[in-house]
């Protein structure tokens, strides 16, 4: 009797021990969550499916967070088996050695859109799998031009100026340039030129902004806008661009935002809102210029417990119908070669400029502009907007003193 109690016991042991052996993988990441689920709830119910074995535990953490929670795990040597990371990331955390090599000879490596492969490869190495690439440009209120007798979003700064006195004459807002990133994405693309020199020669200090023709004149074009009635410097100058701005533009009080594709899904969610998602009217194309972030993407830390599951993981992703979950959730383009485009017909006119070439991948989130610029850039623009009539050297030497604090 005692022996097949113990016999039963050591079952039931055997059993509970098999149960705990259940791999946990602690995946961090900045969406995922109710506001911003991008796909996840029901990629992780699909992984599960696929790997009985592993239980995914997603912990959701904020972008701006993430700087502060997950480096003590990284240096404590008890780092998630998965983070969300992004290029400024990848360069802190792989520059120190906390993030492992997925290996060049991947089979996603090859299909990587070649742009985005050159700039996310450092000393052989790729330290990340990325997920999307996101478009930013102008939203349009297709509506409101109508009432004007225009049937197509502005790609130039010729179009883009009539819309906004054709708009203006009828009583219609025509457009948000609020201070800080709206007004950037412009200035951006008016200056720099998909066909000129490159970005990284400004942000390594090897070419000035001060002087610099490009953006002496895009600084001067924000002065043709004003003239064509396209906004009140002054009014856009405080206005919210991450709260207020989405919101006037939601509700049908403004014709022309910029701003980037992540607000496609809120923006179709309301009924009624016929828009389209354009390229930035930009001086040196007649397509517009599409200018797309290199977004987050999936690492896998140098010290995680669970490399192997941590490694399905990313290979799950790497299969095309499951990235697009993602990428159709997020409003994004796929940074890999081929595949069925995931993008709404509203974003039509963006997707033409990329197609035609006219377009330059964004370089914050390049890292050809150094992260600390971009704040400067905010704040500077912003500065400009409330004295417009100030000198653009100004504006530009703030941006260099910027890049020489950080070499």
């Amino acid at each position: 009797m005692i022996r097949v109690l113990s016999a039963v016991t050591a079952t039931a042991i055997l059993l509970t021990s098999a149960a705990h052996a259940q791999t946990v993988l602690d995946v961090v990441a900045w969406k995922g969550n109710e506001a911003e689920p991008a796909g996840l709830p029901e990629l992780i119910e699909k992984f599960e499916a696929a790997n009985p074995d592993i239980d995914v535990e997603l912990t959701y953490v904020a972008r701006k967070d993430v700087d502060k929670v997950i480096p003590p795990r990284l240096q404590g040597g008890n780092p998630p088996d998965v983070t969300m990371v992004d290029s400024s990331l990848v360069d802190l955390w792989g520059g120190a050695g906390f993030l492992s090599d997925l290996g060049t000879d991947s089979a996603w490596y090859e299909t990587m859109v070649p742009a985005v492969r050159d700039v996310m490869t450092k000393d052989g190495q790729i330290l990340v799998y990325p997920l999307e690439v996101i478009g930013m440009g102008n939203f349009v209120n297709m509506d409101l031009l109508a009432k004007v007798g225009i049937d197509k979003a502005p790609v130039t700064l010729d179009e883009l100026k009539s819309a906004c006195q054709a708009l203006a004459a009828e009583g219609i807002a025509p457009m948000i340039f609020a201070g800080g990133f709206p007004a950037m994405l412009y200035v951006g693309a008016n200056g720099i030129d998909p066909n000129g020199v490159s970005p990284a020669e400004y942000g390594s200090g090897e070419r000035q902004f001060v002087g610099d023709a490009n953006f002496s004149a895009s600084l001067d074009s924000v002065r043709d806008l004003v003239a064509a009635e396209c906004f009140d410097p002054e009014l856009q100058a405080g206005l919210d661009p991450w709260a207020t701005a989405p919101q006037e533009f939601r509700a049908g009080n403004v014709a022309i935002l910029p701003q980037g594709a992540w607000n496609i899904g809120n923006f179709s969610s309301v009924d009624g809102l016929n828009y389209q998602f354009a390229p930035m009217p930009s001086a040196f194309t007649e397509h517009g210029l599409a200018l797309d972030l290199v977004g987050p993407g999936w690492a896998i830390p140098r010290d995680a417990e669970h490399k192997d599951a941590a490694r399905k993981w990313v290979d799950f992703f790497a299969v095309e119908e499951n990235l697009n979950v993602f990428l159709e959730a997020e409003g994004a383009y796929s940074p890999y070669v081929g595949g069925v485009s995931t993008m709404p017909d509203l974003a039509t006119p963006y997707t033409e400029a990329r197609a035609e070439g006219s377009l330059i991948l964004w370089p914050f989130s390049t890292l050809e502009f150094p992260k600390v610029l971009q704040s400067e850039w905010e704040d500077s623009i912003t500065g400009f907007l409330l004295k417009i009539d100030g000198d653009n050297d100004d504006t530009l030497q703030r941006w260099d003193d910027v890049v020489e604090d950080n070499m």
